[in-house]
């Protein structure tokens, strides 16, 4: 049996193919749809075929959940470790399980993609990963020809809580990432990148604040901006290295394929996401993978918030179809 892709970028057409995804030994060699874990360790290509029959395929082995009990005691755990080791970030995730017809993927697929038009949408199954789909709203980079695109999308409240003004925490995390990308865009030589904002922008249930940056990628090779910007502390945190050795000793499931790489990238052009609002589809259950930016004023209880606010973005849709 055949693996499945189907994706939306947006403003563009569906796209509906089958093949084979095969393990590559980094997004560097990438051509064609990729998709990656979180820490790039596996990185996946699609490679499309012709008269081959295609089902889904799921994994089995459930993912680790955390009752809420449970997270806010391992959130201040994971609080308590930011003096120590002096970091100013750290995104704490988790998973949600709730109940999911699986035999309706297709139509998730279709619904996600009328109700997210400017969402990165995606559907992939097949023997290596199992299923997966999401809705992503960030960017990681668009290229065409000499020009970069990349954001910094970081800060959430509740749509609800639009009105309100963001706090000191927000402002800080949404900094942090976009002093990181100035920071690794300079490392590769690509000086004077434009900035636009940081501007409120809605996604779904939530708001955030984001930041566009806009630079001539010169000489660089599109696959070397993306791997030195990701993961950006918008997945990770800063210090990068030791946010990424708490979230590794902190977090008791595996992310997988959550916060990683995911998209289009060819020989001169590029659309690569990060791999956020997504879920892992199972026989009878969807696993929610839903994660928090935390400051040292992080409150767990509030985070826990932000992570069931986020949660809506495909619960909104799952509940309709």
């Amino acid at each position: 049996m055949a693996d499945i892709l189907k994706y939306r970028i947006p403003g563009q057409e569906n796209v509906e193919l089958i093949g084979r995804f095969r393990e590559i030994e980094s997004i560097k060699s990438a051509n064609g749809f990729l998709m990656s874990t979180f820490l790039k360790d596996t990185c996946l290509e699609f490679v499309p075929t012709l008269n081959l029959q295609s089902k889904p395929s799921f994994n089995k082995e459930k993912p680790f959940i955390i009752d809420k009990s449970e997270y806010l005691e391992s959130a201040k755990s994971f609080l308590y470790s930011f003096k120590e080791k002096k970091i100013k970030k750290a995104v704490f995730s988790r998973i949600k399980e709730v109940p999911f017809d699986d035999s309706k993927i297709n139509e998730f697929f279709d619904s996600l993609c009328e109700v997210y038009p400017k969402a990165f949408v995606y559907l992939v199954s097949g023997e290596v990963m199992g299923t997966w789909i999401g809705a992503s709203p960030e960017t990681l980079l668009h290229v065409f020809s000499s020009s970069g695109f990349t954001m910094s999308l970081a800060a959430t409240k509740a749509i609800s809580d639009k009105s309100k003004e963001w706090g000191v925490k927000e402002k800080m995390e949404q900094e942090f990432v976009t002093d990181f990308i100035q920071e690794k865009l300079n490392s590769l030589g690509i000086k004077n990148p434009e900035f636009i904002g940081p501007y409120d922008v809605e996604a779904g249930p939530v708001v955030h604040l984001r930041t566009d940056i806009i630079f001539d990628i010169g000489n660089n090779k599109i696959m070397d901006i993306a791997h030195k910007l990701h993961p950006t502390p918008a997945i990770s945190g800063l210090p990068q290295k030791e946010a990424i050795d708490l979230i590794n000793f902190r977090e008791a499931h595996n992310r997988d394929y959550y916060t990683g790489i995911i998209g289009i990238v060819n020989q001169n052009s590029a659309s690569l996401y990060v791999n956020l609002r997504c879920c892992q589809i199972q026989k009878g259950a969807a696993y929610l993978y839903l994660g928090g930016g935390f400051t040292e004023d992080s409150i767990p209880e509030l985070e826990w918030e932000e992570t069931e606010n986020k949660s809506r973005t495909l619960l909104n849709v799952i509940e309709k179809i």
